[in-house]
């Protein structure tokens, strides 16, 4: 006699094959929980690599968040510099006067003609920081790109946070002239 016992069964007609069919499903269903049980350095096996594929994606998650934030600030400075060069406002090749501001605490100068100068004084001219130039635009135009970064416009009123001293206070109400040469 060749064959399974299933097939032996079959021929003699003890079994049907609908019984034979539900026997074969039974053995598949305990072999899957047999496999799915195992035994325990199985199980913490399983165990220490579901937590391991939890610190990839975890790992993945936090790498694909600095990615998109450095892509976000790469297309805010490429807009900053989009608006800056298209609205600058050109100093003449041979401005003469040096017109002096306070930058993150340290004085810097930048060439200017006169009409430059007063527009600079009166306010409808702002200085904004590109790739670390100083670009003269309009105030208006200063505003929006102050709005997508704070930190590249040069405030007129900038004195890096350091408070007066009483000798300073005395003077307060004697400003000192934008068209002093020093």
């Amino acid at each position: 006699m060749m064959g399974s016992l299933k097939d032996q069964l079959l021929k003699a007609g003890i079994a049907s094959k609908k019984q034979a069919k539900d026997i074969e499903l039974e053995k598949r269903k305990k072999r899957k929980q047999g496999k799915q049980q195992g035994s325990p350095e199985d199980q913490e096996r399983a165990a220490a690599i579901e937590a391991a594929r939890l610190r990839k994606i975890e790992k993945d998650r936090v790498l694909n968040a600095q990615r998109k934030e450095a892509q976000d600030r790469r297309a805010v400075q490429a807009e900053i510099r989009q608006l800056a060069e298209k609205h600058r406002v050109r100093p003449p090749a041979n401005a003469e006067i040096r017109y002096q501001f306070v930058w993150n605490g340290k004085i810097r100068s930048l060439w200017v003609d006169a009409g430059i100068q007063a527009r600079l004084a009166a306010g409808t001219l702002s200085l904004v920081v590109i790739d670390s130039s100083f670009v003269p635009v309009s105030t208006a135009i200063a505003e929006r790109i102050g709005q997508r970064d704070p930190g590249a416009v040069v405030r007129a009123d900038d004195t890096g946070g350091q408070a007066t001293s009483p000798d300073e206070a005395e003077y307060a109400d004697f400003p000192i002239p934008d068209d002093l040469h020093w």
